[in-house]
């Protein structure tokens, strides 16, 4: 699944994007804005595989928004103007579609979306940690849950419990988002190892961590969960 947000400051823009992911099976997406700075907000507490992303906006362009975002996502560039084409390309964006596209055309994008993200899994399954004076190597797969502590991190894997000194944005540029998820101020977890909800609680094993009201609806639109 590939979860994506939609920025744009033209509601009737939105809405064909809005109509166009409703009929397909392998995008969701967790939220739209018509204020780039609110985005920027959202993306801070919730990392997406994808951003639909207008270029001509009041205030910010959507150009300047992806200077000021530290973690990059992929980026489908959506403008009536074709004189963007070049710098969009610059910016490593996935496709630019040139309004008004048709759903075949959108059906295209996300095919090269997909192609992209399965290039970038079988390139990343892993990453390394400090432990005293050890580099280890830690499988995406094998981390159940992260809980931030100030400068460290608990980091329970199926094996054993690491504590580097790292910091949330440190682990977050490093994890998948299609696998992990945010679901309190100091708690990732990863998506398929949870066991069950309840009460307010993720529960992975005979460990629980809890679901804050700030990250629950994106949560639970992620799981589908009504």
């Amino acid at each position: 699944m590939i979860h994506a947000i939609a920025i744009d400051d033209e509601p009737k823009a939105i809405s064909i994007i809005e109509n166009y992911i409703s009929k397909l099976a392998n995008v969701m997406l967790l939220n739209h804005f018509y204020d780039p700075k609110k985005a920027l907000a959202f993306l801070k507490q919730h990392p997406v595989d994808l951003i639909f992303l207008d270029i001509n906006m009041p205030h910010m362009s959507g150009l300047e928004m992806l200077q000021n975002l530290q973690l990059k996502p992929l980026v489908i560039f959506t403008t009536a103007y074709s004189e963007f084409a070049l710098e969009s390309y610059n910016m490593n964006a996935v496709d630019y579609l040139l309004k008004p596209f048709e759903f075949a055309r959108f059906q295209i994008t996300i095919k090269k979306v997909e192609d992209r993200l399965s290039v970038l899994k079988s390139q990343n399954t892993f990453f390394f940690v400090k432990d005293g004076f050890k580099n280890i190597r830690l499988l995406f797969d094998e981390i159940l849950f992260i809980k931030g502590a100030g400068n460290y991190l608990d980091i329970t894997t199926k094996e054993k419990k690491y504590s580097p000194r790292m910091t949330f944005i440190d682990v977050v540029a490093k994890l998948p988002s299609q696998h992990f998820i945010r679901i309190h101020q100091s708690y990732i977890v990863n998506i398929s190892a949870i066991d069950k909800i309840e009460n307010n609680h993720i529960h992975i094993g005979t460990h629980k961590a809890p679901i804050s009201t700030k990250y629950r609806e994106v949560l639970f639109k992620r799981l589908n969960i009504s």
